[in-house]
């Protein structure tokens, strides 16, 4: 007898199946939908600029735990990034966002003066894929912190400072072009 035939297992497969699709679509829309953080960041306002052409542009994405063979204790990694122009157009991939295999620290990248999307993971929960604006001033670095550990400068109300909705603090406010 073919079991597969059989009408009250083909009902409960058609269930089974309803019932995991059900089950992912949410997982998958939740997985798919970024966050988009609307205040452009831009670089500290009382750093000093240096006579360099380009700006620079630092990302603290979150940090993954990496457990490779040989290695007696886990160590992080931070995640990976990309950059766009404004209107969508693909810049550069930041595939490795450290200085070193055991050193967390974002590498600092050189851009030319301008606004650009960064699109990346947040720290919050398994990750939340977030997209904002950043502006890159000539001479000056422009620091975004997606880990959730940065700090204002206690001179600094943090009112004034680009804020997630978890509440992490995510870098200073982009100057009006008119500054």
């Amino acid at each position: 007898m073919n079991h597969l035939n059989d009408p009250p297992r083909q009902r409960f497969l058609w269930q089974t199946w309803i019932s995991l699709l059900a089950a992912a679509v949410p997982m998958l829309s939740g997985c798919s939908t970024p966050l988009v953080i609307d205040r452009a960041i831009g670089p500290d306002p009382f750093s000093v600029s240096n006579a360099a052409a380009h700006g620079e542009l630092q990302v603290f994405t979150m940090k993954q735990e990496e457990n490779n063979v040989g290695f007696e204790f886990p160590f992080y990694q931070r995640t990976a990034y990309s950059i766009y122009t404004p209107d969508g157009r693909h810049i550069k991939d930041i595939s490795d966002n450290n200085c070193g295999h055991f050193d967390d620290t974002p590498p600092v990248i050189s851009l030319a003066p301008g606004a650009y999307s960064i699109r990346g993971f947040m720290a919050e929960d398994l990750g939340q894929f977030t997209v904002l604006s950043v502006v890159i001033e000539r001479g000056r670095k422009t620091e975004v912190h997606l880990d959730g550990h940065w700090q204002s400068p206690g001179h600094v109300s943090q009112n004034q400072l680009v804020r997630a909705p978890n509440g992490f603090l995510l870098g200073w406010p982009a100057r009006s072009p008119s500054n």
